[in-house]
C-alpha cells in the first residue's frame, strides 16, 4: 500500500508537470513579428491624447480625410489585435488605436480635438479648454463625456456602448471570429455624426441601412412638403444667384485685373519680365494685358503674383506628402514590409516641399 500511494504521487507529480509544461507552451505560441512589435512599441510610446500619431498619421494631420482615417485605423487594428498579435502589451496598444479612432472619426470630436488639443471626452479637459466661451456648450447637447448627450450626437458609442473588440468587429463587417478568421458581410454598423439636429449615418459592412430603434418606435413621420423643400434650398439658391445677378449689374466691371502669368520662364505672348519683392521669383506676363500701368499698378501685380506662387507651390508640397504617405502605406503591406516599396518611398523627392523650405516657408 505505501508503494501503491508513493506511485499514485508520482504519477500525480508527472501530471502536474504535463501541464505546467503545456502551459507553459501555449504561451510560447503566442508570438509576433518584427512588424508588430515595433508597432506596439511606437503606440505606448505616444502620449494617450496623441491620436493622430497613434493612428501614424501625424505627418497628414492638416490634411487628411475620413476615409484616410479608416484606412490608419484598419492598419493599426490589424497590427495590435491580440489574437495576432502575441506581445504581452498588444492589449494596451489595441485599445489606445481604439481610442484614438473613437475621436477621429467622429467629425464633431475631431473638431473639438483640432481645436482645443485635448480629449473631448475628458469633463475636466474640454471644461478647461471651454472655459473662456461661455457658450461653448449650447451646440450639440451635454458636455461631453456626460452621457446621453456626448458621443456621436446623442450616445458616446466607443465607451458607454462599444468596447474596443466590438468596435473592431463591427468596422470589418461583424464577422471576426478568432484569430482574423472570416471577414463577412455581416450586420451593418449605423450610428449618428453631429448634433442633436439631423443626423449622418455611416454604413461598415452590411447589404443595406437598417432603421435605428428609436425610429422604428417613433412610426410613421410627416412626409416632406414642396414648401419646407424650397425654404432648405434657399441658401444654395442664394449661394448661385448672388454671384450671377453681380456679373450681370456690374458689366464689364467683373473682368479680372490681374492679367495671365507664367512662373520661372516665359514663353511667347508671355513676355513682359517681372520680379516678386519678397522671394525675387520670375515671372512673365504678356505685354497687350498691361497697356498704360503705372509703375504702383505693376508693385502691386508683383506682389499678387507672389502670393499666387507661393499658394501653388503649397498645392504642390500637400501633393507630394500625401503622395510619400501612400507610398510609404503600399510599402507597410497588412503584416510585412515590402523593403523595396520602402526605398521607393524613402527615395521619393519632394522637390516643391524642399523649395519652400528653401524660401523659408512652412510646409504645414
Amino acid at each position: 500500500m505505501p508503494s501503491a500511494t508513493a506511485s499514485g504521487a508520482d504519477a500525480g507529480g508527472a501530471n502536474g508537470s504535463a501541464k505546467h509544461r503545456e502551459h507553459n507552451q501555449g504561451n510560447q505560441e503566442r508570438k509576433y513579428t518584427v512588424e508588430q512589435k515595433a508597432a506596439v512599441l511606437r503606440i505606448r510610446r505616444c502620449q494617450p491624447t496623441a491620436f493622430y500619431d497613434i493612428l501614424g498619421i501625424e505627418a497628414v494631420k492638416t490634411t487628411c480625410s475620413e476615409a484616410d482615417i479608416k484606412k490608419a485605423y484598419r492598419k493599426q487594428s490589424l497590427l495590435t489585435h491580440p489574437d495576432k498579435n502575441g506581445h504581452e502589451h498588444a492589449d494596451e496598444a489595441f485599445k489606445m488605436v481604439s481610442r484614438a479612432f473613437g475621436v477621429l472619426g467622429d467629425k464633431e470630436k475631431r473638431e473639438k480635438f483640432d481645436r482645443y488639443g485635448t480629449d473631448p471626452d475628458s469633463r475636466f479637459e474640454s471644461a478647461r479648454a471651454q472655459a473662456g466661451n461661455p457658450f461653448s456648450g449650447f451646440g450639440g447637447g451635454r458636455a461631453a463625456g456626460g452621457g446621453p448627450g456626448a458621443g456621436f450626437g446623442g450616445g458616446n458609442m466607443w465607451e458607454e456602448e462599444m468596447s474596443p473588440e466590438e468596435m473592431f468587429q463591427r468596422f470589418f463587417g461583424g464577422g471576426f471570429g478568432g484569430p482574423f478568421g472570416g471577414f463577412d458581410t455581416g450586420p451593418q454598423f449605423v450610428f449618428n455624426l453631429g448634433g442633436n439636429r439631423g443626423f449622418r449615418v455611416h454604413q461598415m459592412g452590411g447589404a443595406g441601412p437598417r432603421r435605428r430603434p428609436r425610429e422604428a418606435a417613433a412610426g410613421p413621420q410627416r412626409e416632406t412638403s414642396g414648401w419646407d423643400t424650397l425654404v432648405s434650398l434657399l441658401p444654395i439658391i442664394f449661394l448661385f444667384l448672388f454671384p450671377l445677378l453681380t456679373s450681370i449689374f456690374s458689366g464689364s466691371e467683373t473682368q479680372s485685373a490681374v492679367p495671365k502669368m507664367m512662373f520661372e520662364t516665359g514663353e511667347p505672348p508671355y513676355t513682359h519680365h517681372r520680379r516678386t519683392p519678397k522671394y525675387h521669383v520670375d515671372y512673365y506676363i504678356n505685354p497687350q494685358d498691361v497697356p498704360g500701368w503705372t509703375d504702383h499698378m505693376f508693385k502691386q501685380l508683383d506682389r499678387q503674383a507672389e502670393v499666387k506662387f507661393t499658394n501653388e507651390l503649397r498645392f504642390k508640397c500637400e501633393s507630394e506628402m500625401r503622395q510619400r504617405q501612400d507610398l510609404y502605406d503600399n510599402a507597410q503591406g497588412w503584416f510585412y514590409q515590402d523593403p523595396d516599396k520602402m526605398r521607393v518611398a524613402r527615395a521619393y523627392e519632394m522637390h516643391s516641399c524642399k523649395r519652400m523650405q528653401k524660401m523659408g516657408l512652412s510646409t504645414r
